[in-house]
């Protein structure tokens, strides 16, 4: 598909897989003492089993899902598939990180990541699948790289610069990672050939709360680098374009500039990479070229869902989608709606009420296909043309705080807060 038919927006074969039989028998290349394979549930009862009240709240069975993860023993927020091969990286409230199998049933454990004092919020594996980074609320970033294509995990280095770290992404084509912080700090690392710092970025004061790179607007010349930038965000209502490794601003937004002061939360990269939409806890959203840092619109999401009186607590935005299909956006609120917005006319075509609060949006990639998670303990497959409500996952006990699509999006990993992460397909 020619990407400028689903944007809407001005410009500014596979090898099979291991047996995940032979998963349990999986074993890391221990190079730190605190990194080494998950046991048998029996070795660690005391750690690894929940508690009674636990019990009572065991998975209904009678759900939709394929099979489910129950390692966790506490909330799960982070959750990412494998770009290349079915595994699925979790980290929760219990300080640790699972990588384990998504075609088997029941999952099977390939590796635990350890050396976390506190809650994993964020990582996953790298585009090429050889790299594997979690960040924490203890303010660690650990590294991880692949061996026998992801039947081992190899623990590499450790980062600890900051209080707590909020985001973690990594550069589409490149071998670099970046991680925010709550300080309002971001850095920039490159995992190949070396592990090496590259950047440390100070120009927020409030909390860095996302980050994405940019793709590079020309080719590198046979003979020089690929342009490099990172976008950043924060709550204290700035968007900031850095240039890497320089560190040197291409662009600074303002709340002026913006015409108000909106703490943004989150973001959302154009397929083209030409523009991002930023959401903010007020439930405002902006579209911003990336090239130049023009403000192409702003959007009241509230206002076009007629709920302007809802509470302060209720109005952030939660979760932002482009579509490659058509030219719409999704943005869902804490106050349980989808908008789905024109990006040509930045008018509401579909308002979907969930009921409670919605935590991601995606489109499934090349179709017009939205899944939403929400704390309502579902998720849900939406046609954004229509309106219409296609599926709905069920089976958990509280909230959904979170998924991931693998297999083309022909699967669905979620994260919960009862710690269990269910397999739909």
């Amino acid at each position: 598909m020619n990407s400028e038919q689903g944007s809407g927006v001005p410009s500014d074969d596979e090898e099979s897989y291991f047996d995940p039989s032979s998963a349990q028998d999986i074993i890391p290349d221990d190079e730190n003492e605190e990194d080494h394979p998950m046991s048998d549930v029996s070795d660690n009862e005391d750690q690894h089993q929940p508690d009674a009240t636990n019990e009572d709240e065991e998975i209904d069975m009678s759900n939709n899902s394929l099979t489910y993860f129950d390692k966790h023993t506490d909330s799960i927020f982070l959750v990412e598939s494998h770009p290349k091969v079915p595994l699925v990286v979790t980290g929760g409230g219990d300080d640790r990180g699972y990588v384990w199998t998504s075609n088997s049933v029941p999952p099977k454990l390939v590796t635990q990541l350890s050396g976390h004092t506190d809650s994993l919020v964020a990582g996953g594996f790298s585009p090429d699948g050889e790299w594997l980074v979690t960040g924490g609320m203890d303010g660690r970033v650990r590294i991880w790289r692949a061996r026998a294509r992801g039947q081992k995990w190899e623990f590499r280095d450790s980062v600890e610069e900051v209080e707590e770290v909020t985001w973690v992404t990594f550069h589409p084509t490149q071998p670099l990672f970046a991680f925010g912080a709550s300080n309002g700090s971001a850095w920039v690392y490159s995992l190949a050939p070396k592990f090496e710092h590259l950047s440390v970025l100070y120009g927020h004061s409030g909390s860095c709360t996302a980050g994405v790179f940019i793709p590079a607007a020309a080719p590198a010349a046979d003979d020089g680098e690929e342009e490099i930038n990172l976008l950043t965000i924060s709550d204290d209502g700035t968007l900031i374009s850095w240039s890497i490794p320089t560190g040197v601003q291409n662009y600074k937004i303002s709340p002026q500039q913006f015409h108000y002061e909106a703490p943004w939360v989150n973001l959302s990269l154009h397929p083209t990479g030409t523009s991002v939409a930023i959401g903010a806890a007020d439930g405002k959203v902006a579209i911003v070229g990336t090239r130049t840092g023009s403000i192409i619109a702003t959007v009241d999401v509230l206002g076009a869902t007629a709920k302007t009186d809802m509470p302060e607590e209720e109005q952030s935005v939660e979760g932002i989608a482009w579509c490659e299909a058509m030219s719409v956006l999704a943005v869902g609120l804490v106050a349980g709606v989808i908008c789905i917005f024109d990006t040509g006319s930045w008018r509401v075509r579909r308002t979907l009420d969930l009921g409670e609060a919605v935590t991601k949006v995606e489109f499934v990639p090349g179709t017009t296909e939205l899944i939403s998670s929400s704390m309502d303990g579902t998720v849900r497959k939406w046609d954004a043309r229509s309106g219409e409500q296609l599926w709905k996952g069920t089976g958990h006990s509280s909230g959904v705080l979170g998924f991931a699509l693998a297999d083309g999006g022909r699967t669905i990993i979620t994260a919960s807060d009862e710690g269990v992460a269910l397999i739909y397909k």
